[in-house]
């Protein structure tokens, strides 16, 4: 049974965040950029655990690229576009 609580639960944690991520940004919701952020710095410390260099880069630059998306986020208008844009017919 070690071999589920070898990384302290930061693997598990990781991927429950994912999930919740994905899930609120399928839905359209800014929050999934939030828990992006949080299953990356779960993540980034599964990945110094297990002793993954390249894991730990790709995890920092996900993180970067969840901070910017919440930080860009404009919310849709009724017809799908974001809001100060006119909706695209087609």
């Amino acid at each position: 049974m070690h071999y589920v609580t070898q990384y302290f639960g930061t693997d598990w944690a990781a991927m429950v965040a994912t999930l919740f991520m994905l899930r609120a940004l399928g839905s359209g919701h800014r929050t999934g950029f939030v828990y992006g952020a949080v299953s990356n710095v779960f993540w980034i410390a599964f990945s110094v655990l297990a002793g993954s260099v390249g894991s730990v880069i790709a995890n920092v630059l996900f993180l970067a690229f969840n901070i910017r998306g919440y930080l860009t986020w404009k919310p849709k208008d009724e017809g799908g576009a974001p809001t100060g844009e006119a909706p695209t017919k087609g």
